[in-house]
């Protein structure tokens, strides 16, 4: 599977990260959250990508950096917007211990094989009072919920969860409960927890009827709470 995601992740014009559209928007959103409780400073994105959310925090007044994996992406995060990216993994990339204050983990942890690891690695980045922001797919959303039984009503044994064959090849689905206890066990303390409508991602859903209806889902669910995007922002405990 590792061939395949790294294939999946190495072109940076055919990944599509959410750089259409309404991409800008959702990035400054999360920014608006990490400000809420801390301001701007220095800012490490953890799986960055192509690199556009280390690119409108700099915009914001972050003296930002990046670690991402795929040597493409990376390459186009330095290319496209000059950013100072270090290819590599959190354990490999040798990033500066309690030096920052913000690492964001940006649909980043539903792909590792050790989330915990990676939690308190990433706790380890943090000055004492920094703050580490994570977002990952709710899997307890509404619209998840929805499409389950949308499967089940076709017969059908599939799961709107966990996708281990094919992209973005998510390895641990999280609900609120799940990430709350990932974080504590990690030496996190959760300041501030919300869920919020995916279709600003700027993803790709497919095409046609399945993407029409999807879309139409996820307006409608959007309207309710428990959305399908769950973020979560955690201070170091003392």
């Amino acid at each position: 599977m590792e061939h395949l995601e790294a294939a999946h992740y190495a072109d940076p014009l055919g990944y599509q990260a959410a750089a259409e559209g309404r991409g800008e928007a959702m990035f400054a959103s999360r920014l608006d959250l990490i400000t809420r409780h801390r301001a701007p400073g220095r800012l490490l994105d953890v799986g960055c990508g192509k690199g556009e959310f280390l690119s409108v925090a700099r915009t914001r007044g972050w003296a930002v950096a990046g670690i991402e994996p795929s040597q493409g992406l990376c390459e186009h995060a330095r290319a496209a917007y000059g950013l100072d990216v270090r290819l590599g993994t959190l354990e490999t990339a040798g990033a500066e211990a309690a030096a920052f204050d913000a690492v964001t983990l940006n649909h980043v942890l539903e792909h590792v094989e050790r989330p915990l690891e990676l939690l308190r690695g990433a706790r380890g980045l943090l000055k004492p009072d920094g703050l580490l922001f994570v977002e990952v797919p709710n899997c307890d959303s509404y619209l998840l919920r929805a499409a389950d039984a949308y499967f089940r009503l076709r017969g059908l044994d599939w799961s709107s969860r966990l996708s281990p064959l094919h992209p973005p090849f998510h390895r641990f689905g999280f609900t609120v409960a799940s990430l709350l206890h990932a974080l504590r066990a990690a030496g996190l303390e959760p300041v501030e927890l919300v869920t919020y409508s995916g279709k600003g991602r700027g993803y790709r859903g497919g095409r046609g009827l399945a993407a029409v209806m999807r879309g139409a889902a996820a307006a409608l669910l959007d309207l309710l709470p428990n959305r399908e995007l769950l973020a979560a922002l955690a201070r170091p405990l003392r």
